[in-house]
Order: structure tokens, then C-alpha cells, then sequence
């Protein structure tokens, strides 16, 4: 079978095909010696090769590359491939803890580290997940819209069903319009671009992961509004099932606040410098507060050139450095902020009031339904094109701060996340038997 991507099969298990050999002697059966006499095979390291053990022969092509394994105290778990093909997508690299044992219940497709959060969680559960190879598995995941096409193609090449977890459909994106022509040949997705009358931005990727949500076992959602929007745009019924924030690098106790420095505040967002993040809205809003609070922005984007035209004409001191921060320096800004704001106009989820909250910082957040949803009674919220408002809510949060209860954010830890996906995962892997 191909890998992922497409490209020449795996090697084969067992070696290469047995040599040629003479025939017998006269008048007798069977063969004589082979023209090439083979040594006898070396011994397998068990972290290079690519048997499953502890749950049912492997019997696929075994994955190229060597392998790093994560194992729990209960289940050997985790396969990460250190080298890839060219053509193949990057894998997501995991510390080795164990070497030895591997197991195939799951192959989880993801774009970045994020979307793995649950991994370790699950397998502390007693999940086997690979999160890069082509080795058979009883399940696809893919936990993101990016890996849809990736996930679909590798449950077909392996007849196994297929688990889509979509963040969200951003209207702009998909407005009135109709999804290209897409189909399945040869197990790969195809697309024939529509003439007239499309999505209007991304109308290949958006006409794609409409094409699988429609073919996937099953499509889970962060939140009620992502739900409802693939019942409207693709007729499929998702089922909500909330992620999870980064619990173990976001906590009270890796930020313990430092005494706020008297002069001046400062207010933090972090996000792609796009339109629908909003972030002209805060810079607008800290020209109206009082106290003169800077503004620091972590982020990339296309925007980046006018916000700091727009800072520099409203006199706002504005961070902006126009690049994604590394995990350490996000965590000193949350530390660091005086008030932590979310200003965008829509979300599929709202990851940095969450981290925001979780770091011990007061919050204001626009009032989107993605919001409303996860921290109604934690944040301050504010419309979300209203600097005037924007501006009372810093005001007030400067002047008396006040964050969510710890209690209220173990529902979105990775511990609990794991616990939601699980009952869902094991259903799946049963039917697949």
C-alpha cells in the first residue's frame, strides 16, 4: 500500500525475496544451493523494528525510519518516525520514555503539538496512538481540519473508520457560497474547481473537509457553535466535545504573579495579526483608558504594518514584534500582563482567555458565542466593536481584578479532555472489530 502522500510502498517483512536456485541433481527432487549464498539475518533492535506486540500481529508494511516510542506504566503507546520522506508532512515529535513495544489502536493525524494535547492522557488509558507512520491502526483521528484529506486517504487505504475533529467554519470564509466538485479516485481526494459561484476564500480546503466530514464515522466539535455550523454548511451532525488548553504549561504555579510595577499597566493579546481577530479594537480601547496602559501583541499576520501605523497615531505604546513567541516567552507575557484581552469577532474555541485565566490574569473577551460559552461568569466581556466598552472593562479590571475559580477550569484540562474523548475512541475501536 502507499504511504501517506503517495510514494513507493514499505519494504517488505522479512527481507527481500529468496535468490534463485540451480536445479537439483540429476534424478533427484528439490533445489541445490542458491547462486548467492545469504548470511544469516542480524538481529532486530526492537526500538528499529516494526512489529506490534501485546495486542495482535502487525500486518501491513512495516514504517521507514527509526522510531522513538512513548510507553506507559500499563500500555506500550506511541510511535514518532525521526526521519520522513520528503513528500510526507512533518511529524509531531514526542520525548522517548520507553523503547520497545508498540501498539496500533489509533493513528492521529495533527498539524502542530497543540492538537495532541490528549495524546499522553489516553495513553495513560491504555490507547495505542501513532502519531506518524504507515503502519495499519484500527482507527483514524484527525484532529484538525488540516490533516482531513491525510486521515481520510490513509482510513481508506486501511478500511478503517474515521474520526474528524473540526475547530470551526468561519462564515466569511464559506459565506453564500458552494463547494467545488470533489471525489475520491484511486483512494485519493480530487477536486475540480467550480466555475462561478464558490466559497469565496479557501475554497479548495473548505469544498475538501466538506467532502470528508460527510464520509467520516464520526465529527466532533469544541463548541455548540462549530456544531452548529457543520449541520448547516455540510448536513452532517458533529457531536460537541471540548478540547483542552495547555493545563500543564498554563497554571498559577508556573506564573506566580510578580507585584505589579506602578507605571504604566499592560494590556496583552495573542493571535494572528488578522482582520477577524479585532486587535485594532484594543488598541483603540488603550488610548481611551485613563492609566495609559501599553499594549503587547504576540503574534504574526498580515496586518501587523497598520496596527503599528494605528498605535503610532493614537499614541498607544505598542509592543508588536510581528512573530509567534516561543512556549517560555508566551508564559512570562501572561505572567507579566496586567489585564489579558480577547478581542476577536469569532471563534471555534478561545484559547487565550482560557490560558489567560489559567495563568492567574483578569480577562476581558469579547462577547462571541465560542465565549460566552466556556467563560460566562469568569471574564469581563464587551462587544466586540465597541473600543469605548472595551476601554470601562480594562478600566474596571485594572482598578479591581477578578479570575475564574480554579475549579471551574478542570473541565478544560488535558486530563479532562482525554476523559471526554475516550468513551468516544473505545466506541469507535469496538465497531471497528
Amino acid at each position: 500500500m502507499a504511504p501517506v502522500g503517495g510514494g513507493a510502498p514499505g519494504p517488505r517483512r522479512g527481507g527481500p525475496a529468496a535468490l534463485p536456485r540451480t536445479p537439483g541433481p540429476a534424478g533427484g527432487a528439490g533445489g541445490g544451493a542458491p547462486l548467492v549464498s545469504r548470511p544469516p539475518p542480524l538481529p532486530r533492535d526492537p526500538s528499529r523494528r516494526g512489529a506490534r506486540v501485546g495486542r495482535r500481529p502487525r500486518t501491513g508494511p512495516r514504517p521507514r525510519g527509526d522510531t522513538a516510542v512513548l510507553r506507559s506504566r500499563a500500555s506500550p503507546v506511541l510511535r514518532v518516525r525521526r526521519r520522513r520522506a520528503a513528500h510526507r508532512p512533518a511529524a509531531v515529535r514526542v520525548p522517548e520514555l520507553h523503547p520497545g513495544l508498540t501498539v496500533d489502536d489509533v493513528r492521529w493525524f495533527a498539524p502542530n503539538r497543540y492538537c495532541t494535547l490528549p495524546v499522553r492522557a489516553l495513553a495513560a488509558a491504555g490507547l495505542g496512538i501513532a502519531l506518524d507512520g504507515e503502519a495499519p491502526a484500527r482507527l483514524a483521528v484527525a484532529a484538525d481540519g488540516q490533516c482531513a484529506v491525510a486521515g481520510f486517504e490513509y482510513a481508506r487505504r486501511h478500511r478503517v473508520p474515521l474520526l474528524l475533529y473540526l475547530w470551526d467554519l468561519p462564515p466569511w470564509r464559506l459565506a453564500a457560497g458552494r463547494p467545488d466538485l470533489v471525489f475520491e479516485l484511486g483512494g485519493r481526494v480530487r477536486r475540480v474547481p467550480r466555475p462561478a459561484g464558490r466559497y469565496p476564500e479557501r475554497a479548495g480546503y473548505y469544498s475538501r473537509i466538506g467532502f470528508v466530514a460527510r464520509r467520516a464515522a464520526e465529527v466532533w466539535c469544541p463548541s455548540e457553535g462549530t456544531v452548529a455550523d457543520v449541520r448547516a454548511r455540510f448536513g452532517v451532525a458533529a457531536r460537541r466535545v471540548p478540547f483542552c488548553y495547555d493545563s500543564d504549561r498554563f497554571r498559577p504555579g508556573a506564573g506566580s504573579r510578580p507585584p505589579r510595577p506602578p507605571e504604566p499597566p499592560s494590556l496583552l493579546a495573542i493571535g494572528r495579526l488578522v482582520p477577524h481577530k479585532n486587535l485594532a479594537t484594543l488598541i483603540r480601547a488603550a488610548a481611551l483608558v485613563p492609566s495609559k496602559p501599553a499594549v503587547r501583541i504576540l503574534g504574526e499576520g498580515p496586518e501587523g504594518a497598520a496596527l503599528r501605523r494605528l498605535g503610532a497615531e493614537l499614541g498607544v505604546a505598542l509592543e508588536l514584534p510581528g512573530r509567534w513567541a516561543e512556549d517560555d516567552a508566551i508564559v512570562a507575557a501572561y505572567r507579566a500582563a496586567s489585564v489579558v484581552v480577547a478581542p476577536s469577532r469569532f471563534e471555534g474555541f478561545g484559547l487565550t482567555p482560557i490560558e489567560g485565566l489559567a495563568m492567574g490574569a483578569p480577562v476581558a473577551a469579547s462577547d462571541i458565542p465560542a465565549h460566552r460559552e466556556f467563560l460566562d461568569g469568569a471574564v469581563r466581556f464587551f462587544p466586540p466593536d465597541d473600543p469605548a466598552a472595551l476601554a470601562r472593562e480594562v478600566t474596571a479590571a485594572l482598578l479591581q481584578p477578578s479570575v475564574l475559580p480554579s475549579f471551574r477550569l478542570s473541565d478544560l484540562t488535558i486530563e479532562a479532555c482525554a476523559a471526554r474523548f475516550l468513551p468516544g475512541l473505545e466506541r469507535l475501536l469496538r465497531a471497528a472489530r
